[in-house]
């Protein structure tokens, strides 16, 4: 037995191209360097998400604050209501998010297989999270039961104690669990702590870390490819 958890932003779906599109649509110029974008943007997301998880800040209240900080900190032209602007801008793409073609097949292959259990580990503001879970249709794929939203439980990542979390809903052991992530702080790095395997989607390039992943993969083909292999026995019966 098999239990994969996956991370719901930049891993189910990815969401840093919206991100900067929202940015460059209120901005009218071109972002020079998205990775240096995305880089500030989430740097500036760890500072609020005790707040932002415990609901006392809204998600478009931080995401506007987030915008214009990184606005300020590359230099980009900016009014004080466009990070507000950019926040609305970015809800609107998120309104039309969807999975790749090729990670639907691979969430078939494994919600088919008797042998593989699968779960949701997601941070965020509760209602922001589940509103991802509806529009992305994940219901197909994980029962409610399986899913932790660290907003529901006033827990934050990589806390070792949302791993066992998951151990006891899902009746596994560490050593049988996987977490699949994009954050490598906070999601790969919980996994390692907790004697869990781990699969890294490096997105932003990121350099080697001191403590390796079992896998690490740079796109979502590269994903979808890697999960295949590591948990479909027979690829053709998909």
């Amino acid at each position: 037995m098999k239990g994969i958890v996956f991370d719901i932003d930049d891993t189910l779906y990815c969401r840093q191209d919206m991100l900067v599109q929202a940015a460059e649509t209120v901005l009218g110029v071109k972002v020079p360097d998205w990775r240096e974008f995305i880089r500030i943007f989430y740097e500036k997301s760890d500072i609020n998400m005790a707040g932002l998880e415990s609901g006392e800040i809204s998600t478009h209240d931080i995401n506007g604050w987030r915008y214009n900080e990184t606005f300020r900190l590359m230099g980009l032209p900016y009014k004080p209501e466009n990070g507000g602007e950019a926040a609305d801008a970015y809800l609107e793409l998120q309104s039309h998010m969807f999975l790749s073609e090729d990670m639907k097949t691979a969430l078939d292959a494994f919600s088919s297989d008797p042998g593989i259990k699968l779960a949701i580990l997601t941070a965020g503001e509760s209602k922001h999270q589940w509103n991802k879970v509806v529009m992305l249709g994940l219901d197909k794929w994980f029962s409610r039961e399986n899913i932790i939203v660290t907003g529901d439980v006033g827990i934050s990542k990589p806390d070792v104690r949302l791993c066992r979390l998951l151990e006891n809903k899902l009746g596994l052991t560490p050593d049988e669990l996987w977490m699949i992530g994009d954050n490598y702080d906070k999601d790969i790095i919980g996994a390692l702590v907790s004697g869990w395997h781990s699969v890294w989607i490096n997105r932003r390039l990121l350099p080697p870390p001191e403590r390796r992943p079992d896998v690490e993969v740079t796109s979502d083909k590269e994903l979808t490819d890697v999960l295949m292999k590591l948990f479909v026995t027979d690829p053709s019966a998909t």
